[in-house]
């Protein structure tokens, strides 16, 4: 039995991807961020039992119509982009990921089963990078807007050719998702998890340099991550294996939601007032 046979959302969409097999072999092309941030404000980010570092890895996928050995593992290209937090186990450090704060993409189908299947934060949003990454470049710039607000900007720039194994997405990987399963008759969430996504990725192409990051609050869309320093640039072409059940999964406590709910809804100037 394959995933995609047992979920009845999107069904025929998932079913067109390797037959909804539960591994998904995805080409996809990144520009990624690396930055090192304030831990007082990351932890606030990241519920336990997890434990955040000071590490935070920002990045711009465009993940494409995929085929392998004559079968369609991905059917549709879509972009993600996404900000997370190094994090680990308090009491089994080998478990180490990036635990995903912030995610959006400009597809229904993956928005709608990586939050109810693993608990990836996703939104849709408008997603554009150029030059296109199937152009060889030294620098690429990208933007995210949602609702109407330009919320993100963001480069990789002044790139020059490293080894694979310095790219941040190199060989097996855990993202982070915390997952919530509200209940329909009461008020109240009786499913919180966090779910240790494995993925692992095969790089080419790969470089380093500079970046930029720019991060605005628009009227639903916070980023309380803090300040951020210590900006790397990366740009690399990967094939990457998501393996669709869960290595590890475990009860998590709430999150402390440092955000601004009296600015839900509203533009800057109108909070601020």
């Amino acid at each position: 039995m394959k995933q995609g046979e047992v979920c009845r959302n999107f069904e025929l969409d998932w079913m067109a991807c390797d037959g909804g097999g539960e591994v998904g072999r995805i080409d996809a092309d990144y520009a990624i961020l690396t930055a090192k941030g304030d831990p007082e404000y990351l932890q606030k980010l990241v519920p336990a039992p997890l434990v955040a570092t000071d590490e935070v890895v920002i990045y711009m996928g465009w993940f494409k119509e995929t085929v392998k050995d004559g079968i369609t593992t991905w059917a549709w290209p879509f972009h993600e982009w996404g900000i997370g937090v190094v994090s680990h186990l308090k009491n089994a450090p080998e478990y180490t990921g990036n635990f995903l704060v912030q995610l959006y993409v400009d597809d229904d189908l993956v928005m709608a089963h990586g939050r109810e299947v693993w608990g990836y934060p996703k939104k849709i949003a408008q997603c554009e990078i150029s030059p296109l990454t199937s152009e060889d470049s030294t620098s690429y710039e990208y933007s995210i807007t949602r609702r109407g607000t330009e919320l993100i900007t963001g480069s990789v720039d002044n790139l020059k050719p490293i080894p694979a194994s310095e790219f941040p997405f190199f060989g097996s990987k855990y993202a982070i998702c915390f997952k919530q399963i509200p209940a329909a008759s009461t008020i109240s969430i009786p499913q919180q998890e966090l779910v240790f996504v494995q993925i692992d990725f095969e790089a080419k192409d790969t470089a380093k340099g500079s970046g930029t990051i720019n991060l605005t609050d628009g009227p639903f869309d916070q980023f309380p991550v803090g300040p951020l320093t210590d900006i790397e640039g990366y740009f690399g072409r990967c094939e990457f294996k998501h393996h669709g059940l869960a290595n590890l999964v475990v009860d998590a406590h709430e999150l402390a939601r440092p955000l601004d709910l009296s600015a839900a809804g509203k533009s800057l100037e109108t909070a601020r007032a």
